[in-house]
């Protein structure tokens, strides 16, 4: 943030350099809050918990499906999991599903904190993870099509379609969950430092603060 862009939330509280702000947040914690209220806009107190809620029951119920998918779609199928292992670590169908889905959710974390926080290592590593999951859901359809395996192109297709909806349904889940947390720090923010998310009617550029209500 420049110094010539006002600060959502510092017009709410006067502090010496060196003081810790009420209770056992910093300086630092109004800056975090301000982020998380920039980027998922919330338009009121209410509605921060609506938001919370509503992106912690979307993300369970699609990590569920995606669990579901799995199941059904490739653990429980009886085709030969070992035909064409992966060229990377040489993993067969089903653990390179499983590692779809670990590597989906793991970067989708990492990203979505890492841009909250302004951390690079957390953002390098979630690419890296998602580059590497990219690979493992392209890499059925491009061998069978190029012949390097025992796959038809059929089988090379149904593959990766299963591992793209992983790939797509767990990084979709991930991200909610990972919202829902932020939107739950924020509400235990507010609510320590006394504070109250302005109504929608406010812009997020405006030097007035964020927090304009006392929580009775």
């Amino acid at each position: 943030m420049s110094e010539a862009e006002p600060s959502l939330l510092d017009a709410t509280v006067e502090e010496s350099p060196t003081q810790e702000v009420a209770g056992t947040f910093s300086h630092n914690d109004l800056e975090f809050a301000e982020r998380i209220i920039r980027r998922l806009r919330p338009s009121s107190q209410q509605d921060l918990y609506d938001k919370a809620a509503k992106s912690s029951k979307i993300g369970g119920m699609v990590l569920t499906v995606m669990v579901v998918v799995w199941w059904f779609g490739v653990h429980s199928q009886s085709e030969e999991m070992a035909l064409a292992p992966s060229e990377f670590f040489g993993l067969d169908f089903g653990q390179a599903a499983l590692a779809v889905m670990g590597l989906s959710l793991c970067s989708a974390i990492l990203a979505e904190f890492s841009r909250d926080m302004g951390k690079i290592i957390p953002s390098s590593l979630a690419g890296g993870m998602l580059i590497l999951a990219g690979l493992y859901v392209i890499e059925p359809l491009v061998a069978a099509m190029f012949g390097s395996t025992d796959l038809t192109s059929a089988e090379g297709m149904w593959r990766t379609v299963r591992l793209g909806s992983l790939w797509a349904g767990m990084s979709f889940g991930s991200n909610l969950i990972v919202n829902s947390m932020l939107l739950n720090w924020l509400i235990r923010f507010t609510e320590s430092q006394n504070y109250a998310i302005p109504s929608a009617s406010a812009s997020p550029l405006d030097p007035q603060p964020v927090v304009n209500e006392t929580l009775e």
